[in-house]
C-alpha cells in the first residue's frame, strides 16, 4: 500500500494539472459517484491534497472528492490526446483542456461536502499527518507521551493512523532504526531524550521520503550503496528490507520480526530493548 509520502507526491502531481483547471469531459464508473457527474463537470478545481494515505480533490462548488488507494488503486496523469493503455479499471477521470487525470482500481471512493470532509469515517479518525507544515517535531514528541501512546509499543504504535496519519511498513521500520528504538519498547519505557529522538525522526525520515521519492537514507547513503550494486529496494533504506545483511550504521545484522503478520526489520544494536518483562 502506497505511504504518505507517495500519496502527497501523488496529490502534487495531479495538482499541477488540475488546480485552476475545469473538468471539461471525463468518466466515473466507480457505483458511488456514478450518478455525480453533474457535481464535476464544468467544475473549477480549486485544490488537491492528502490527508495520510487518502486523495482529496476539491472543487469550486463545494464539493471534494475523497478516495483511498489501498493496495491496488492508481493515478495516471497524461496529455488528453494520449490513449491511456491499462488493464486495470478506471474508476474516474478528469479531462481539461490539456491533461487526462484517471484512477484505477480503487475501491474507496465518494463525493462529499469540502465543509464536512473532517466527519468522512476514515478522516474523522486520523491522527495529525505527519507531512503537514503545522505537525512539528514538539508535536510528534507530546504526542508520543500522551495517554493515548505512551503505552503502545512502538510497532504497534508506528502504524495506528490514529497515532500518526501516513505512517507505513517501511517507515516504521526506518523511523524506529532512526531513532534507536526497538519495536517492543513503548514511549513510556524510554527516557525524555530518546522519545524526542523519536518524534524528530518521525517527522524528518517521513519527509526526506517525501522529498527523495520513497528514499529514506542520505543521498551520499543511497549513493554508497547503489556502487556496491545494490537493487533499489535495499539501496533506499537503512534497515528495511535489508534482514540478514550489516547495518549501515554498525555492522552488526539486521534481523527481521513479523507483527501481525507485516515484516519489521531493525538492528539489535543500534536499537537495543528498554523494556523491562512483565
Amino acid at each position: 500500500m502506497p505511504e504518505g509520502p507517495e500519496i502527497r507526491r501523488a496529490a502534487d502531481k495531479i495538482g499541477k494539472a488540475l488546480i485552476g483547471k475545469t473538468i471539461e469531459d471525463g468518466q466515473w464508473p466507480f457505483p458511488t459517484i456514478s450518478d455525480k457527474a453533474h457535481l464535476l463537470l464544468e467544475q473549477e478545481v480549486l485544490d488537491v491534497t492528502s490527508k495520510g494515505k487518502a486523495m482529496l480533490i476539491r472543487l469550486a462548488n463545494g464539493w471534494s472528492m475523497y478516495s483511498h488507494n489501498q493496495l491496488y488503486g492508481r493515478w495516471t496523469v497524461n496529455l488528453n490526446t494520449t490513449e491511456p493503455k491499462s488493464n486495470r479499471s478506471l474508476r474516474a477521470e478528469f479531462i481539461t483542456d490539456r491533461h487526462a487525470v484517471r484512477l484505477w482500481s480503487a475501491t474507496d471512493i465518494v463525493l462529499i461536502r469540502t465543509e464536512e470532509e473532517g466527519a468522512h469515517p476514515f478522516l474523522a479518525k486520523l491522527g495529525p499527518d505527519v507531512l503537514d507544515d503545522d505537525v512539528t517535531h514538539d508535536l510528534l514528541t507530546k504526542r508520543l507521551e500522551s495517554s493515548t501512546c505512551k503505552r503502545k509499543k512502538a510497532a504497534t504504535l508506528m502504524l495506528d493512523q490514529g497515532a500518526f496519519a501516513g505512517l507505513g511498513n517501511y517507515l516504521r521500520s526506518e523511523i524506529l532504526h532512526s531513532a534507536g528504538v526497538h519495536p517492543d519498547d513503548r514511549p513510556c519505557d524510554l527516557s525524555s531524550p530518546t522519545v524526542s529522538a523519536w518524534g524528530r525522526a518521525i517527522k524528518d525520515i517521513t519527509v526526506r521520503a517525501y522529498q527523495q521519492g520513497g528514499v529514506t537514507v542520505p543521498k551520499s547513503v543511497a549513493d554508497a550503496s547503489k556502487a556496491r550494486g545494490e537493487p533499489r529496494r535495499r539501496w533506499r533504506h537503512a534497515v528495511f528490507c535489508r534482514d540478514e545483511r550489516p547495518c549501515l550504521t554498525c555492522g552488526d545484522l539486521v534481523l527481521r520480526k513479523r507483527y501481525a503478520g507485516r515484516r519489521l526489520d531493525f538492528c539489535p544494536s543500534c536499537q537495543p530493548a528498554q523494556r523491562i518483562s512483565g
